[in-house]
């Protein structure tokens, strides 16, 4: 794999926006840019779904909001290895309720089909084991051999800290300075050779450079190689905090591996013998570069992707359960078509399911997606579900819990419709639960409609519910329910959009936000029209900011049939100006036939 694309936004467009409008902030503006940007054998199913081979309509039902079951690997048999040499054409069977040990070798297969043979729960793949022979190193740090480089360790189900400084809650030190190639600071310990320095040199970005030599109170760093970073470079007195050392190891919940030992301290304290699972960097599943492969009723748990299908065209994943990868959960970039139905995918670290160049005409619905993003130390996600450049994706009956960045993301020709999002921007900021834009500027023709999202960064004062992003037009956003967010909803430098038969409540900020960046006229003809607002406390129904001015504002939208329930007088924020709503009235001239009542 040769090419890594970068993120869309201009790392110095975003740190602009932000910098301009933290002096409007205390006038009511706001924005920025959004990082454009071991025991059960029978893991519980999901029910059977067909894949969709035509273009399909949302579904009237709610996504199913059960916690997600943690597919694990079946110790009580032996392992038994990875099928091997398989032909194209072929249909490979899969024992039921058996657990495969190594990597499944897909790559530029075509017309393949992977299932599980019988009734007795998903066979489960991964290239790790289990593992024993723990004793006790010192303290409550236990040790076992290891015969390889672990990525990826899991105890009782859930996978654990790479040992790290500074630790928590502290979690970030702070650079006294950097470049493209060093950073500089005096560590409590020498010992950093081939250690991970993980950063951040935005809000919205974490970046990670191996770390090549230490002297003098300051690190020297590889070049960029990282697929699940972005490659923004390192500058100034960034934060920053280092993983991957034994002497790291000093607090529960971490491990690190040394000179062919994994070391443990457990958050309880106790032996991690017959707990622990332990796994390489190495894929489940290497798919790159097939075409028409099936995957159907399988589990994948331990590895570094779930799925690595990059390049991969009409990969079909059904019923596929994934857990506790140390990178991605599907991997598709530059790929196409991607169908992924009824799955449930909990604990990676980078996003659930990618497709970050490339693609087009993904279907992903009844998806169960916990902890994208959010899982250890803070590191990149960039979205729960991402296809950031893909076209006429559908993102369907979904439910995205507990993401670290963005919940769903989308691009052109795209229905993101009926999902559930409860729990995004968890671990970065500028961000929303679901994001869209158009950084070339064309129209977007797409629908975001009759979603739930709630829960994203309410103490964030950079956190939308629905975000459209940068240039974001011809979008309709229609019969969604926004509440308990840092703000409902944003349009940041977007035009001719459509806000309709949404429901706003408990948003902490504000329902909706218009920004406008620059020297130029760009957000108008947006239409507001048929929501319903509540606000319980001092949350404005509006706040309209522009860099051109008061006069600039008057023009960002048309709102009629709106129905509003406040009990406040602060009604809109209106260029640093807050407004009754009689006075939002004569204001914009808008919103006659709309109602004002009281909780």
């Amino acid at each position: 794999m040769n090419t890594i694309a970068l993120p869309f936004t201009r790392p110095a467009l975003a740190a602009s926006i932000l910098a301009a409008l933290a002096t409007l902030a205390a006038c009511g503006g706001g924005g920025g840019s959004a990082g454009s940007a071991p025991a059960d054998a029978t893991p519980g199913l999901l029910p059977s779904v067909s894949t969709p081979t035509a273009p399909v309509q949302p579904d009237t039902t709610q996504p199913n909001t059960t916690q997600p079951t943690i597919p694990q690997p079946n110790t009580t048999q032996p392992a038994l290895p990875v099928p091997g040499a398989i032909a194209n054409g072929s249909t490979v069977l899969l024992e039921c309720g058996r657990s495969y040990v190594g990597t499944l070798d897909l790559k530029g297969k075509s017309d393949v089909t992977v299932k599980t043979a019988g009734s007795c729960g998903n066979a489960v793949l991964s290239p790790g084991q289990a593992l024993s022979g723990w004793s006790r190193h010192e303290g409550n740090v236990y040790s076992a051999p290891v015969a390889f480089d672990v990525g990826q360790l899991v105890l009782d189900g859930q996978p654990l800290e790479r040992a790290h400084w500074p630790n928590r809650p502290q979690t970030w030190a702070k650079a006294s300075g950097s470049s493209a190639t060093t950073l500089s600071h005096a560590m409590p310990n020498g010992d950093l050779v081939g250690a991970t320095l993980v950063f951040r040199p935005y809000d919205w970005a974490v970046e990670a450079r191996r770390i090549t030599g230490y002297s003098a109170g300051t690190m020297t760093l590889a070049s960029f190689d990282k697929i699940n970073f972005d490659g923004y470079a390192l500058s100034g007195a960034v934060d920053f905090y280092v993983e991957g050392k034994l002497w790291m190891l000093d607090a529960p919940g971490e491990w690190a591996v040394s000179e062919g030992r994994v070391y443990v301290w457990t958050p309880d304290g106790q032996s991690p013998q017959g707990r622990v699972w332990v796994a390489p960097e190495r894929d489940a599943i290497d798919a790159r570069d097939s075409r028409r492969v099936t995957l159907e009723g399988v589990n994948v748990y331990g590895a570094a992707n779930g799925i690595n299908a990059l390049g991969a065209t009409d990969l079909r994943v059904q019923n596929v359960n994934i857990a506790n990868m140390s990178a991605n959960g599907i991997l598709n970039s530059g790929g196409a078509r991607l169908q992924v139905d009824g799955a449930i995918i909990r604990n990676v670290r980078h996003p659930a399911i990618s497709v970050h160049w490339g693609g087009g005409g993904e279907v992903i619905r009844n998806v169960q997606v916990d902890g994208a993003g959010n899982i250890g130390m803070p590191t990149h996600a960039r979205a729960a579900i991402h296809m950031v450049a893909s076209e006429g994706s559908q993102v369907l009956n979904n439910s995205v819990r507990n993401a670290g960045y963005i919940g769903i993301r989308a691009f052109r020709n795209s229905l993101i419709a009926n999902n559930t999002v409860d729990g995004a921007c968890l671990a970065l900021t500028d961000c929303g639960g679901i994001y869209i834009d158009a950084p070339d500027q064309q129209p977007l023709n797409a629908r975001i409609e009759n979603n739930t999202v709630k829960n994203v960064g309410p103490d964030q004062r950079l956190a939308w519910g629905i975000y459209l992003g940068d240039r974001a037009n011809g979008v309709t956003v229609a019969g969604n329910t926004i509440s308990a967010s840092g703000n409902g909803l944003e349009i940041l430098n977007g035009h001719d959009n459509r806000i309709t038969g949404n429901h706003f409540s408990g948003n902490t900020q504000a329902h909706i936000q218009f920004v406008e960046f620059g020297s130029q006229t760009v957000v108008r003809n947006n239409q507001v029209s048929g929501n319903t607002f509540t606000s319980t406390g001092k949350q404005e129904m509006y706040r309209l900011s522009s860099e051109l001015g008061s006069s600039a504002v008057k023009r960002f939208a048309s709102y009629a049939d709106n129905r509003y329930i406040s009990s406040s007088s602060a009604f809109a924020n209106y260029q640093g100006e807050m407004l009754s709503f009689a006075q939002w009235q004569a204001r914009t001239g808008q919103d006659g036939n709309s109602t004002l009542g009281v909780p």
